[in-house]
């Protein structure tokens, strides 16, 4: 059996925590969701943590050579920010752009292009820390928010790493998102990942539809095609040590702490919640429904009481003091209202509880209400699912939070309606003990067989499995051309010939391609390649002859329409490789079809070309007008079935074009009407989507084939269309001036 791979774990702190005691930095180990989660993947020898200590850096902090060495021996890498970039990074972006954004609360963004910098900058800083320690077959591992645009600043560097993300807390809605001036780049980030995980299936369509709409990609199910790479998506929701967490709600401490707990609560019903001081929990609409409760079952005054635990969170932020001083203001007020001597309806903790104490409170509760008004998951509810097994309980569950995805049995509220979270403690309180021992029996199997250990033990094994499907995608594994080598060998050839796509090779791909239009660099770049006396420059495109004809120089060779037609370099007629008939005499049923979907897809519209149609939906809603164009494609071709006539699906469009057609035989027939030779002469083929293909495979072991895509293709090189057109530049720029030389010399 094979070595398990090393595992690179990557979130922005560290697991451990570093306080200053007596002037004298203390390094001391931290717990969390996260850390939780991860146990039995970090280990030393087996694993490597890269983060930061917190805001302030191992320089301010003066950590001893005894300290780093520690951190060095426990398998933790420390990305040392400074305390200014990292205080943009972190609170200026991370909390106060995608942390509200990403919670539904874009009133509460602040978007700055000064913090946008500092978070760039940040992430750069923790790719330059990861390259120092990664080696061949390390699986890197992505943790949340604050991390968006690291797995493509990894892809960059490394091509071949293996790099999975974790988003901890939701992925809004497209409509949402794409509030966020950055949001393309963060997209671009997150899908330099083989794998993307989210909690919820939720989460994961939203991302999915944000890609489709922001940047045009079509998802298939669970995975997307970018970058030359299959990108996985996958709901993946965070388990907790449940056995564990069972343990010490049964410790000796705990149930001492539980003793006290049913004397101080004798004869009550205990209602409890859990929260970090946050906006997203929805503590103050929680507290004002319990009022709503006691006022509109007053027989209950006396009977129950609501302990709120809130940990403190982010306090030297004002935002956050508000929050603590409107929640103070609720429970003094509440309290006021229904108190009685030797009742206290709120008990409010403002502090940090040791597990012991925080157990014991879920234990002697009857009644868990948690009510965030987005929360990526909520380990609170699962925590007091673990902590009672089999005793009596009730649930009482915001459907916004992410656990209620997958705790069902719980009573879901709205926490959003006051008359909903009533209603859901009334109908928790009235539950018989049967029935709620059901509820957390139900539950607690369920956590126990998905808990964290199985969480990451699932997300790993499906990277492995999507990076090995990428690594047998069947495309050789692209690189950038030497531009010494092919200047070299363009000068030793006989001739050298060039077969060009256009749109998105020569020219962008634009929304309306009408306007792509060549400048007047291109159309001198190819007026100078034809002029070079062995190079034979032709153009191969998807576009009518008119179009090229009209704006490409006559000094070139055009192939229109994939092939069905040819014109010569100085010729005037074309010739036709096409039985002209065929379309002629279906055009007519093939149009009124294209139309009717014309119709019912805003933005779309019909091309009509010399030998066919197509239905271009490039400006339409990406997610529907993808949908209709696999209808429209199902029509068709029932329509073409035996006929000298198909249907190709390229990018934003549907195509009737003639069947054996393709770009590939027209370039194959081009050559043998030269007598091109391989031995004596140089060919390269330059595209950017599938129907070039057929091209790369003419003369495979001598074509010079170069992708200027983001999709994965059978092409040996891959470059970005500007970089096609520096390439062309520099061909050309060097064989000019040879050739000449030469030229004139004869």
């Amino acid at each position: 059996m094979a070595d398990e791979p090393r595992n690179i774990i990557v979130s922005n702190r560290l697991p451990v925590q570093a306080r200053v005691v007596g002037g004298r930095v203390q390094l001391q180990r931290s717990s969390g969701g996260l850390v939780t989660g991860l146990e039995g993947v970090h280990g030393p020898g087996k694993s490597l943590w890269v983060g930061c200590l917190g805001g302030t850096g191992a320089k301010t902090l003066g950590l001893s050579d005894d300290q780093h060495a520690e951190l060095k021996d426990d398998g933790f890498v420390l990305v040392d920010v400074a305390e200014d970039l990292y205080e943009a990074y972190y609170e200026g972006f991370s909390n106060d752009a995608i942390w509200p954004l990403f919670h539904y609360m874009s009133d509460r963004c602040h978007f700055s292009a000064t913090t946008w910098e500092a978070y760039r900058k940040v992430n750069q800083a923790f790719a330059d820390a990861i390259m120092e320690v990664v080696e061949d077959g390390d699986r890197i591992w992505v943790h949340d928010y604050q991390l968006m645009l690291l797995p493509d600043m990894l892809r960059r560097i490394k091509r071949d790493l293996k790099i999975g993300f974790f988003l901890h807390i939701p992925f809004p809605s497209a409509e949402v998102f794409r509030v966020l001036p950055w949001r393309r780049d963060i997209l671009v980030g997150l899908l330099g990942a083989d794998l993307v995980g989210f909690h919820t299936l939720e989460y994961m369509r939203h991302f999915s539809n944000a890609v489709a709409r922001i940047m045009g990609l079509e998802p298939q199910m669970d995975t997307l095609v970018h970058g030359r790479r299959t990108v996985r998506l996958g709901a993946f929701p965070l388990g907790i040590n449940v056995k564990e967490m069972h343990e010490v709600a049964r410790s000796e401490a705990a149930e001492q702490e539980l003793a006290s707990l049913k004397t101080t609560f004798e004869g009550r019903k205990l209602i409890l919640g859990v929260d970090r001081l946050d906006y997203t929990k929805g503590i103050p609409g929680r507290l004002n429904a319990f009022a709503a409760f006691l006022e509109r079952v007053p027989e209950w005054v006396g009977k129950v009481s609501l302990v709120q635990v809130s940990v403190p969170s982010r306090t030297n932020v004002r935002e956050y003091q508000d929050l603590k001083a409107e929640i103070d203001g609720l429970v003094g007020m509440i309290n006021g209202r229904f108190g009685l001597p030797g009742y206290v309806p709120i008990h409010y903790i403002f502090r940090n509880l040791d597990k012991a104490h925080l157990f014991a409170l879920y234990r002697r509760a009857d009644v868990a209400l948690v009510t965030p008004i987005r929360d990526g998951l909520n380990l609170v509810c699962k925590e007091f699912v673990a902590a009672k097994g089999e005793e009596p309980g009730v649930l009482v569950l915001s459907e916004f939070a992410g656990s209620a995805a997958e705790m069902g049995e719980a009573i879901l509220v709205n926490p959003w309606s006051e008359d909903s979270v009533v209603a859901g403690l009334i109908d928790a309180l009235k539950l018989n003990e049967p029935d709620s021992v059901t509820m957390m029996s139900h539950l607690w199997d369920r956590l126990a067989r998905h808990d964290n250990k199985a969480w990451s033990s699932s997300f790993l094994s499906s990277l492995d499995e999507i990076t090995e499907v990428n690594r047998h995608s069947g495309y050789t594994r692209t690189r950038d051309p030497d531009v010494a080598d092919l200047t070299s060998r363009v000068r030793e050839a006989r001739r050298a010939f060039f077969f060009l796509d256009y749109d998105g090779t020569l020219v962008p791909v634009v929304d309306k391609p009408e306007q792509a239009i060549p400048p007047a660099s291109i159309l001198e770049l190819l007026r100078t390649m034809a002029s070079i006396p062995n190079f034979r420059v032709c153009i191969v495109s998807g576009r009518d002859r008119k179009f090229l004809d009209e704006h490409l120089p006559g000094e070139v060779t055009i192939v229109a329409e994939h092939g069905a037609c040819i014109r010569r370099a100085g010729d005037e007629e074309c010739i036709h490789l096409v039985d002209e008939t065929a379309y002629a005499d279906l055009r007519e049923n093939v149009f009124g079809i294209m139309t009717d979907f014309e119709r019912r897809i805003p933005g779309s519209h019909i091309e009509e070309k010399e030998f066919g149609l197509v239905w271009h939906y490039r400006l339409s809603d990406p997610i529907f007008a993808h949908q209709q164009a696999l209808v429209l494609a199902d029509t068709l071709g029932g329509l073409l079935q035996h006929t000298a006539l198909g249907i190709l699906i390229s990018k934003k469009a549907v195509e009737v074009r003639h069947v054996g057609v393709n770009k590939g035989e027209a370039v194959r027939a081009i050559l043998d009407e030269d007598s091109f030779d391989p031995r004596l002469d140089f060919l390269t083929t330059m595209g950017d989507d599938r129907t070039d293909e057929d091209m790369f495979r003419v003369y495979p072991r001598v074509n010079v084939s170069i992708s200027a895509s983001d999709v994965p293709m059978a092409a040996e090189y891959a470059m970005d269309q500007e970089a096609v057109v520096t390439l062309l530049e520099q061909l050309t720029r060097s064989a000019r001036g040879w050739q000449y030389r030469l030229w004139e010399q004869a």
